[in-house]
């Protein structure tokens, strides 16, 4: 019986060690790497002069995360190497969470800083591609240049791989952006509404500073005095402080900070749904029966280039109505 016993528990230690070695000897489980992964987009044109990215371009084929990227082989589109797009540039990045919110430059400031980085960068585990508003067209070959072809290299501890002759086109800068401007203002000698194409909207670049300033002028380039637009909502108007008006209250400036807006995907007071800075000028005058009614003008824009900028108002076709009926 002992005996019996005895061999029982010798054979349960035999199989007790014999799976434990062979536990240690399976492979260990490797992170899945697809075939099936891809770019979605292997073209890119990014405008100069903005800080440009490129999302939800690379299909990872339901590969194990996280996958590691890195542009290499960067080279002109006739074949020559492109050292531009490997050298580092200082770039403005943000540090902290932009809201809006902000009460001065300097806080807007505290939540930047400058970081040394290739202008044409893959983020290292998302795919992402950004180029950086550093980037201008005095370093990088612009459009109508064939512009760069790179490589991607993708990697996991499941296997890696390259994408070949993606190709990169960058645009000419182009420092501000302005759409379609909205009005309901009577024009003062027809007394009839001016039309959208009646009001021109301006934008000249005139310093080295940071500041944003607004003017209104009539056919015949006289100024008009803003303290007519009453309406107006001058301490929200744009994310600017220290506003300050001209002696004759023909100019109103801001100290801002570049670009405008500071995030196109940070929704605030002084944005539109389509991510552009929006501004609206407002009065009121009383019509025909007395009635009380709202005139305004209104534009989206975005201002690229950091500078002292004025966006001038035009009425090229007549002046506005601020008199009462």
């Amino acid at each position: 019986m002992m005996k019996n016993k005895y061999l029982r528990l010798i054979s349960a230690i035999t199989v007790l060690l014999m799976a434990y070695g062979c536990k240690n000897n399976f492979p260990q489980d490797l992170n899945a790497f697809s075939l099936d992964m891809n770019f979605t987009r292997v073209a890119y044109d990014p405008v100069l002069g903005r800080t440009s990215v490129f999302a939800e371009n690379f299909n990872n084929g339901n590969s194990s995360l996280p996958l590691t990227f890195r542009i290499s082989s960067v080279r002109a589109f006739d074949g020559r190497p492109a050292p531009e797009l490997l050298k580092l540039f200082p770039v403005s990045i943000w540090t902290g969470r932009y809201t809006g919110e902000e009460n001065s430059t300097e806080e807007i400031r505290a939540k930047r800083d400058t970081s040394m980085r290739p202008l044409w960068e893959i983020g290292e585990h998302s795919g992402m591609f950004t180029m950086w508003g550093t980037a201008n067209s005095s370093i990088l070959k612009v459009f109508p240049d064939s512009g760069y072809y790179f490589d991607v290299e993708v990697s996991s501890t499941g296997g890696r791989r390259y994408f070949r002759d993606l190709r990169l086109v960058p645009q000419l800068e182009q420092p501000y952006e302005t759409g379609v401007s909205n009005s309901f203002i009577l024009g003062d000698s027809t007394r009839t509404i001016l039309f959208d194409e009646n009001i021109d909207v301006w934008f000249n670049r005139v310093g080295e500073g940071n500041t944003l300033s607004f003017k209104m002028f009539d056919p015949d380039l006289n100024p008009i005095s803003l303290n007519h637009f009453g309406n107006t909502k001058w301490d929200e108007l744009l994310h600017g402080f220290n506003k300050r008006f001209a002696s004759d209250s023909s100019v109103v400036t801001y100290d801002v900070e570049y670009p405008i807006p500071l995030s196109s995907t940070v929704t605030t007071k002084y944005t539109n749904q389509s991510g552009f800075a929006f501004v609206q000028f407002a009065f009121e005058r009383i019509g025909l029966g007395g009635f009380r009614s709202e005139h305004f003008v209104e534009f989206p824009f975005k201002i690229h280039q950091q500078g002292d900028w004025e966006v001038i108002i035009y009425f090229n076709k007549e002046a506005p109505l601020f008199s009462n009926d």
